[in-house]
């Protein structure tokens, strides 16, 4: 029987959402910009792009590396737990960008939390491709 990845389908799907709406947000902001081209304040345009960028930069690694540990068996509650931290991280990074112009606590509580979530679904990576070639070793 095939296994089929079911967690990393469920995050993927709910993180396609949320770049939707940063995209949407920059969008709107674009728009603002060119109806009142008189004011010119393009800081909220660009601090949306920001969060964007910033959610391009890491969710995709987390996303293809929480499909790698899920396929080689990794338990659905620490796929839940990493997906759930990730997705928690992402929206306080967007919701903090869109702030003030300054660096926030909630910015900088979700791009510490995006570290986090990166650095545990690395070192299960690691995990999971070490395992064999310690098992093919003492076996």
């Amino acid at each position: 029987m095939q296994y089929t990845p079911s967690v990393t389908i469920l995050y993927a799907g709910i993180f396609g959402l949320l770049l939707l709406v940063l995209s949407l947000n920059i969008f709107r902001e674009y728009i603002h910009i060119v109806i009142n081209s008189a004011a010119r304040n393009d800081d909220l345009w660009k601090r949306a792009e920001r969060a964007q960028h910033s959610f391009v930069e890491f969710v995709p690694i987390c996303l293809f590396l929480m499909f790698l540990i899920e396929v080689h068996g990794a338990p659905g509650t620490v796929l839940h737990a990493l997906g759930m931290l990730l997705l928690v991280a992402r929206v306080l990074h967007a919701y903090g960008a869109g702030k003030d112009g300054a660096a926030n606590i909630l910015r900088l509580i979700g791009t510490q939390t995006t570290y986090l979530a990166l650095m545990i679904s690395s070192l299960a990576a690691i995990y999971y491709g070490v395992m064999p070639i310690l098992y093919s070793k003492i076996g």
